[in-house]
């Protein structure tokens, strides 16, 4: 119930604040958005890392959607290079073991990458023609698949799809949530988005299909290895926000690219 509570109170709020939300406003969600996914990453992989540290690591991840919201790629370098080195600077004077200094580097490196460089595609979809729209077709294909992959896992699920990282899913709710990636791409390509052509929509859905999944057994992967269920307790009945946009992280930069591509 509590799930289905939350999503009812933030689906309706999310949707306007996407279609009306100035860029710079959207920017700040995202720069939240990133905030709060760094420090569940944080206390999912370096547990122990002291909180000046993971905080100054939260800050350096700010960088990445600020330089691209400028859409001037030297920023992003200039952000990039920033982040290299305060992690080498970090680690050539740290006093921690060797082992643990690039054990740390890594991990910032990858929760960098993981989610303020995914979340970005966002705020670069936003500046593309019909990026609103855009944003929010994201959004339906993964929740169809997601919905539809829980359903038909739980009716029908029965070979194991990834028993080591994810004893629950399933390769029958994994086929599921190919297919309602589609039928979310066709429900919102015919009421709400007539400029997109069939095949390209197809295309994206089958793509996010799979591509969710895969940022799905991701963090589970992490949370497996940090041996917790959920990344957080932030939203009631849903678990932490990387539980829930674990598949939207990964889907993001394959739409995005693909929506280039094709308006080219």
């Amino acid at each position: 119930m509590k799930r289905w509570l939350s999503g009812l109170i933030l689906a309706p709020g999310l949707i306007l604040f996407i279609l009306y939300a100035p860029g710079w406003l959207f920017l700040l969600f995202i720069l939240l958005l990133t905030l709060l996914g760094l420090r569940e990453f944080y206390a999912l992989s370096l547990p122990a890392m002291a909180n000046r540290e993971k905080t100054a690591g939260m800050i350096l991840g700010l960088l990445i959607p600020s330089a691209l919201y400028s859409r001037d790629h030297r920023c992003f370098i200039a952000a990039m290079a920033t982040i290299l080195l305060v992690l080498f600077i970090w680690a050539l004077f740290s006093k921690k073991e060797f082992p643990i200094r690039i054990d740390v580097v890594s991990k910032h490196l990858l929760g960098h990458f993981y989610i303020p460089f995914f979340l970005a595609h966002f705020v670069l979809m936003q500046q593309m023609e019909w990026g609103r729209v855009w944003i929010l077709f994201t959004l339906v294909v993964v929740y169809f698949g997601d919905t539809t992959a829980f359903y038909v896992g739980r009716a029908w699920g029965r070979k194991k799809l990834a028993p080591a990282i994810s004893p629950g899913k399933t390769i029958e709710g994994s086929l599921g949530a190919v297919g309602g990636s589609i039928a979310g791409a066709l429900f919102f390509k015919f009421l709400f988005f007539p400029h997109l052509s069939l095949f390209p929509a197809l295309i994206i859905a089958l793509g996010v299909g799979v591509i969710g999944q895969m940022g799905d057994l991701w963090e589970s992967l992490i949370k497996r290895s940090a041996q917790v269920k959920d990344s957080g307790s932030l939203i009631p009945g849903h678990g932490g926000l990387l539980d829930r946009i674990d598949s939207v992280l990964f889907a993001a930069p394959f739409v995005y690219y693909f929506a280039l591509a094709t308006l080219r």
